[in-house]
């Protein structure tokens, strides 16, 4: 029971001003399909010929040059490269490729020290690699040859050991550049073990190959021939094994199969040898749906889900829970290759990346630092429960529907008080330095969390 007189609200009136102001901020006219994650700018490009259900753009990739954020957005036609700001996306240049056609629909992009590589999976077409010292002006185009393939599907960059893993060039296998020369790329391993490398994650010479039907082998290719280390080739709720990402702290891994009504799977990663799944994840509606890739931070996993658009799902929980929702296709069709096909997070920024096929580029907000980091009782820190733009985020309860919640000084005195039905609330708050005592409180009036923290300066 809550006690008396510590606080009143007038819920009607604040949830309903609650639901205004997230509304206005993030620019949505359709709130059923989002959650706790707000739109900050969307580009796309009009005058590029659409292909088959009007698709246009592919993969998205994002990079750090000179303390500036950038990213690469492949199309039909090429690469355009952005300046991601605060709350904007700036086209900075395009680069064409090699291969042009309204039906080209892969392109992927990675980077290793200054240099951005590129490759397309259609027509005539090579690996690109561009210089981006001229940036923020521009990018050059150093290399674009086929010497080693015309036709790539996706690249990995094992940025520790300067190696480019190239996923079925050509259609076959995989292959393996040098680069450390950045710009003189050499063939280093061809890869035949398995007939089809689909995408691969790799660190310190240990790659996950996604292998299509074929499932998932890990290989280590740290001497002249590659040593297996782990297979994962018949599991529940198979598919096409397509692409998958390693936490940073390399605790877990996550793939994906890209085939209607399969869940993404997490794996342990403590015993290579014997790896299984521990545990699968989707949408309420996954079995309508298909996921296509992820990106992994140690509690979050953050998945293009084509026709569901944004989806973002807290690993840490038990079980794993849909956190994040932006769905950036709306449209209802069968076919369930659409919008959502790439992503990217800015961690430091809380800030995400998205490529739809139809759409073009979307830059997302969402407090990636607070939700990724597991506090628990006293903490300190100089932004507590705010994200960097100074939205007021109930911390670990992101599973309630309808949150109460009080922020008390020191001495007792409340400073701030709120009562919403939304578990994100889009309001900005500034505090002054100084300690301070929250309590969250569920639906019915009982505490669920509360704690101390210190408002550095």
């Amino acid at each position: 029971m809550r006690k008396k007189g510590l606080f009143l609200f007038k819920t009607n009136k604040l949830k309903l001003f609650a639901l205004i102001v997230l509304f206005f901020s993030s620019g949505l006219i359709h709130a059923q399909n989002q959650k706790n994650v707000v739109l900050l700018d969307n580009w796309t490009d009009t005058t590029i010929e659409k292909g088959l259900s009007e698709a246009v753009f592919n993969d998205v990739w994002g990079f750090t040059f000179d303390q500036t954020n950038y990213c690469a957005l492949g199309s039909s036609i090429g690469t355009h490269i952005f300046q991601v700001g605060q709350e904007e996306l700036t086209l900075v240049d395009f680069e064409p490729g090699k291969y042009q056609n309204k039906h080209t629909t892969h392109r992927d992009f990675k980077v290793y020290k200054n240099y951005l590589y590129g490759v397309c999976d259609e027509g005539e077409s090579s690996l690109q690699i561009f210089d981006l010292s001229y940036l923020p002006d521009s990018i050059h185009k150093v290399y674009d040859s086929d010497a080693f393939f015309s036709i790539c599907h996706n690249i990995f960059i094992d940025t520790l050991n300067a190696k480019l893993y190239a996923c079925a060039p050509n259609e076959l296998g995989m292959q393996i550049l040098d680069i450390s020369n950045p710009i003189v790329p050499t063939l280093d391993y061809v890869f035949t073990e398995l007939p089809y490398v689909h995408d691969c994650f790799v660190r310190n010479d240990t790659a996950y190959l996604n292998a299509g039907f074929s499932g998932l082998y890990i290989y280590n290719f740290s001497s002249d021939v590659p040593v297996e280390l782990g297979i994962l080739d018949f599991y529940p709720n198979q598919g096409y094994n397509h692409s998958g990402w390693l936490t940073p702290n390399g605790e877990l891994y996550a793939f994906i199969d890209e085939t209607e009504g399969t869940k993404i799977k997490l794996c342990d990663t403590k015993n290579l040898a014997s790896i299984s799944i521990s545990e699968t994840f989707g949408t309420s509606d996954y079995e309508n749906y298909v996921p296509h890739n992820v990106i992994l931070l140690d509690n979050l996993a953050f998945i293009s889900y084509y026709n569901e658009g944004l989806r973002i799902f807290d690993i840490g929980a038990a079980p794993v829970e849909e956190i994040g929702i932006y769905d950036t296709f709306l449209e209802d069709v069968k076919y369930k290759l659409n919008g959502a096909w790439g992503v990217y997070v800015f961690e430091a920024q809380n800030q995400i990346l998205l490529s739809d096929r139809q759409r073009g580029l979307f830059l997302f907000s969402f407090p990636i630092q607070v939700l990724n980091v597991k506090n628990e009782g006293t903490f300190v820190t100089s932004s507590p429960l705010i994200d960097e733009n100074s939205i007021l985020i109930p911390r670990d309860n992101l599973r309630a529907d309808d949150l109460t919640f009080t922020i008390a000084a020191a001495d007792g005195r409340i400073v701030y008080e709120q009562a919403s039905f939304l578990n994100y609330v889009g309001i900005p708050l500034t505090l002054s330095a100084g300690t301070y005592i929250y309590a969250i409180y569920n639906e019915f009036g009982d505490f669920v969390e509360g704690g101390k923290f210190v408002k550095a300066n």
